[in-house]
Formats: structure tokens, sequence, C-alpha cells
């Protein structure tokens, strides 16, 4: 049975529960922040735009096509200083690495930087590693094959350069892993560039004579000691800087001691003497390359 009721049914209009969007004038109170994170992206872009520039034309000496001798002179556009670096370009199919150990005695193995590359059969090398005032090295060292010291997680000693069966390898510390058949080794850093970019947080203060390995990772490589001091993050900006101190874009670079330890040696051919930039103190152990 349906009920009948004396009440007429009522229209229920349907309300509206979202208000209409109302445009508002931003205030100055608003547009402050804007401004700050404007001229703040604005700075940032300008300094990681900063490249160095090459200053001259190199003195370059090709020996073979896997081998060459050059002496780079890059300028940086921010205050006009240059950057002079002797370089050992190399190839990986051609070379590998040899770590030239000079013992802990208070007197090296060998009176000069060159005797001591001579003597291993090296082309060419840079002075290698960090290492304690005792002369023992900082991190893990494999020279002739033979284990010196052990990985150590230093900050400092963020990566790796080490030659074997495969080739010549240039890691993170974390990506390491240990393997028989490294031949030669060396842990240092910090880490300069990593994927063509410079490495954000080094130093920008203690500006020193560098050394430092870097590579292409397409099998170019290049052993390098600056004549010129300069901050970590100046160096790792000039060997991010395409052109400025390799004829190639450098994918990763590992910095090696330097300041007074700085040294360089280059066999010139042609009965021309060799390139020798002797360090200003006795080190530890040599980064150097033979023939494979």
């Amino acid at each position: 049975m349906v009920l009948k009721t004396r009440y007429a049914p009522v229209s229920v209009q349907p309300r509206l529960l979202i208000k209409p969007f109302r445009t508002v004038a931003p205030t100055s109170d608003m547009r402050l922040p804007r401004l700050l994170l404007c001229a703040m992206l604005v700075v940032a872009a300008n300094a990681f735009a900063v490249q160095c520039k090459p200053a001259v034309e190199p003195e370059r000496q090709d020996i073979t096509p896997d081998l060459s001798y050059a002496k780079r002179t890059a300028v940086h556009p921010s205050d006009g200083r240059q950057v002079s670096a002797h370089l050992a370009f190399f190839t990986s199919r051609a070379f590998r690495l040899e770590v030239v150990d000079l013992g802990d005695g208070p007197e090296p193995a060998y009176p000069t930087l060159a005797d001591a590359f001579r003597a291993a059969g090296c082309v060419a090398g840079v002075n290698g590693g960090f290492f304690h005032p005792d002369w023992r090295p900082s991190g893990l060292v494999i020279a002739a094959g033979r284990r010196i010291n052990r990985l150590e997680t230093a900050k400092l000693l963020s990566g790796l350069v080490y030659s074997d069966s495969r080739g010549i390898h240039l890691i993170r510390r974390a990506r390491f892993q240990d393997q028989p058949g490294t031949g030669a080794l060396l842990q240092s850093g910090p880490y300069l560039v990593e994927e063509g970019r410079a490495v954000r947080g080094l130093s920008a203060s203690d500006p020193n004579r560098r050394t430092f390995v870097a590579t292409d990772w397409r099998g170019h490589w290049v052993l390098g000691a600056t004549q010129s001091p300069l901050t970590l993050s100046e160096l790792a900006q000039c060997l991010a800087s395409p052109g400025a101190l390799t004829p190639w874009r450098v994918d990763r670079a590992l910095n090696l001691d330097g300041g007074s330890s700085t040294g360089f040696f280059f066999e010139r051919r042609e009965g021309r003497p060799a390139v020798v930039l002797q360090p200003w103190k006795r080190v530890r152990n040599l980064l150097g390359i033979v023939p494979r």
C-alpha cells in the first residue's frame, strides 16, 4: 500500500562544494623568495659554466701513435691565471701500469726519479700515492705483483687505478673487487672527474703543484704533473673542460700525491734529453707505464 502524504514534494537544487578559483596578485612578500631563488640559480649556473681554455699551442712530441708527450697551458677565464702541465699520453692497448716501490728506508732505492723509472723499464711516469711520515704507504699498493699495505677506507683515498690482464682500470673504492692477477695498483684520491664532470665539494683552498691520472674510458690515458699551483677544485675544472689539458673528453680522473712530491718523467727519443720534473722531497712509490 502506498502511503499518501500531505506535504508536497520539494525540489532540491545541488550545492557547489568547490569555490570558484580566484586569481590573487602576488604581493611583495611573495615576490622576494622567488627573486632570491632565481638569483641563486643564475649564480650556480654561471659557476658551473666556467671552463678552462687552452692558452697556447701545446708543445707536443709523438713517439708512436700510442705514446706522446705534451706540455700544455690552460687559462682560467675568471681571473686569467695560467696552468701549465707536463703530460704523458698513452693507450691501454699498448701499455700497462707499473708501480715502482722505492722502499721504506731513510734513503730511496734509486737516487733520482729517472733512474728509478729506467730501472723498471718505464718510458714515462709520475710520482705515486700518499704515504705516512715513516714512509709507510697510505692505502693499498701492489708493486710488481707484491702487496704492500691494505685497502683503507679514509675519505681521501676514494679511488684506485690498477692494471691487470684485461687492461687498465680507474674506479671508485666502493666498486673495487680484489682479485688475483693484479700486477700494479695504487689507492689514492680524491676523485677529480666522474662521468665527464668535475666532482663537487673538492677543496678550493691550498693551491699547490698537482699530479693526476685521467682517461676518456675509451683506451686513452694520461699521466700529468702541473708546474703551476692550483687547488683540487681548479684542477678538476681544467680536466673537465674539453680541450684544456687533453685533446679528448676526460671521463674520470684521480688525484695522486702532489705538492712537494710532484714528479714527472718522459723518455724522449732521437737523442733528446728526457723530460724530468724532480720531486722536492723523497717519495715512497712511483706510477709508470711499460710496453705490453
